[in-house]
């Protein structure tokens, strides 16, 4: 079974936040954690990937599932497309059925925003996941209350 690369928990983060706080100055964090640090032009397209081994999916199925054009995720994960939408990255993982915190990592990964529990919108998606919901259900029940759905749909 292939091991998974980046997402094996949050607690490598924590203990980098609390480390971060007790260090005076960037270069005495870079110095004791570059390794841990990611690279500005890290690729998402690696952690989809793994994504996709896990859920044994196809890019091309997950791409049709979430709404978008057929190659659009498999573009993310050979480099091709880079600066995927933070609506897009949640519709990607509702379609491929991922966990709530697989999607938080991918968004803190891309650079977006995790969803959030004092925003509506993102309390909606959030028990999307939680209760395993597909994508059209989710996007249902934000247009419903009045919230841009993730895809146009």
């Amino acid at each position: 079974m292939r091991e998974e690369t980046f997402y094996i928990s949050n607690h490598q983060t924590v203990r980098l936040e609390f480390f971060l706080d007790k260090c005076d100055t960037f270069e005495e964090f870079e110095k004791r954690f570059s390794d841990e640090m990611l690279n500005e032009d890290a690729q998402i397209g690696n952690y989809l990937e793994s994504l996709l081994f896990k859920y044994d999916k196809k890019a091309a199925a997950v791409s049709k599932d979430a709404g978008l054009a057929i190659s659009y995720v498999g573009n993310i994960v050979n480099g091709k497309k880079k600066n995927p939408s933070r609506n897009v990255l949640i519709a990607i993982c509702l379609a491929m059925g991922t966990t709530f915190e697989e999607v938080q990592y991918l968004l803190k990964y891309s650079g977006h925003a995790p969803l959030y529990v004092r925003r509506k919108r993102d309390v909606i998606i959030w028990f999307g996941f939680k209760k395993g919901q597909d994508l059209y259900t989710v996007n249902d029940t934000l247009y419903e209350r009045g919230f841009k759905p993730l895809v146009k749909g």
